[in-house]
């Protein structure tokens, strides 16, 4: 799968696109059966596949709340990449790229610029400026323009629609069980080994500190995972972690949220390194002790259930 940064013009000579179009956040069960259906669409054709994403929400131009992030974004290209995908534009969504029309839209980006052959997108799908477009009307200016429109329906789970609301709550409440029903896999939180206070190695327990662009979190506390070192050949062995989400309250006042990963048997220096951390198990709610020695021992008690919770689940 190649990625693509830019809406580059497309020569004239190329093969025409199935265009799958969204955020792709995640990208969840219904994400997969958009992208699924361009891939399909693209086979049958002799066309080429393709999705069109963004490297912010649309949201933050256009002056509305942003949602959370769910995914890393080189987890996401990567999900896209193993389901077929052949080309992914993740392009910066611009306030000018906001302010075009429906027709604009179509016919200087999916028209001329990408030279589509057909587009696909999810249910309830809109576009243009203030997102005055919808499936109706991008099948019309499809028919007068020259691409086809596929509209793939919503993916049901449980009776409800599988959508990035539902997988962002499901996260955000710790029900990391519903996510990887939702996502048909296991959320993780990927992100590379920062500098951090050494507060962990002072209490004898070094942690790795995270910086992830995944915003989205499972609720402050401690858990119990399991994680992988992230490399150019490829991920490294699951290892057992335990994991402190929150801001330290014994440790200080006014401290940053942070993500501290304790790896169990793990000796080595991680900074600069990508880890993915798949959340199992919450071990027990943030708290304020009265000293270091009540949270030293906590700490050890917290390492103990973290040893067996994740016993049986790093192969």
């Amino acid at each position: 799968m190649r990625l693509i940064r830019t809406l580059e013009p497309r020569k004239a000579s190329a093969r025409p696109l199935a265009l799958a179009i969204g955020v792709f956040d995640g990208v969840h069960r219904g994400h997969q059966a958009v992208l699924k259906a361009a891939v399909a669409l693209a086979a049958g054709r002799g066309w080429i596949s393709a999705a069109l994403s963004f490297e912010s929400m649309p949201e933050a131009s256009l002056g509305l709340p942003v949602p959370k992030w769910l995914g890393h974004p080189d987890a996401d290209a990567e999900a896209a990449r193993d389901l077929g995908l052949g080309l992914l534009y993740r392009v910066p969504f611009t306030p000018g790229l906001g302010r075009l029309s429906p027709r604009g839209f179509a016919e200087a980006v999916l028209r001329r610029r990408l030279r589509c052959g057909a587009v696909v997108v999810g249910s309830g799908f809109r576009f243009g400026d203030k997102a005055k477009g919808d499936v109706a009307e991008l099948r019309r200016l499809g028919q007068s323009l020259g691409f086809e429109v596929l509209e793939v329906k919503a993916v049901v789970l449980a009776g409800q629609p599988v959508s990035s609301t539902r997988l962002r709550a499901a996260v955000e409440a710790g029900r990391m069980a519903e996510a990887a029903r939702l996502l048909g896999r296991p959320w993780r939180l990927r992100g590379k080994v920062v500098r951090g206070l050494g507060l962990g190695a002072k209490l004898g327990f070094a942690t790795a500190n995270l910086d992830s662009p995944q915003q989205a979190l499972p609720p402050r506390g401690v858990w119990a995972g399991r994680v992988r070192v992230l490399g150019a050949k490829g991920p490294g062995p699951w290892q057992g972690f335990a994991a402190n989400l929150g801001v330290r309250p014994t440790l200080g006042k006014g401290l940053a949220p942070s993500i501290e990963l304790h790896l169990l048997g793990f000796k080595g220096n991680l900074r600069g390194r990508g880890l993915e951390a798949e959340f199992l198990k919450r071990l027990r709610p943030e708290k304020k002790f009265k000293g270091l020695p009540q949270l030293q021992a906590q700490i050890k008690k917290d390492l103990a259930r973290a040893a067996a919770a994740v016993k049986g689940k790093l192969n």
